[in-house]
């Protein structure tokens, strides 16, 4: 299991299981990741949204021709989508 953040040039940050298939890549069950702002005291969190939850074995597949980076996410952020999204195993 390779837990991945990728952005795509449409701007999304999706999360997910990655396995790279030549040239393409394929996300198991993919979330996207929101920067959101507290109406209380305007200070930044983020969301996990599942993505494209409705398909099949709920794994998409992605070309590599719109993937601008990928990137390990922060143990924060693993720790968050392994919980609800993972096995639940999480890092110290």
């Amino acid at each position: 299991m390779t837990i991945q953040i990728v952005k795509l040039t449409t701007g999304e940050e999706l999360i997910g299981d990655l396995v790279t298939n030549g040239n393409s890549y394929e996300i198991k069950k993919p979330c996207a990741l929101q920067m959101m702002v507290s109406r209380a005291d305007g200070t930044p969190s983020m969301s996990i949204i599942p993505y494209a939850f409705y398909v099949e074995n709920h794994t998409i597949n992605v070309s590599a021709d719109f993937v601008i980076w990928l990137a390990k996410p922060t143990d924060e952020v693993y720790n968050q989508y392994n919980r609800i999204f993972g096995s639940g195993i999480q890092l110290a």
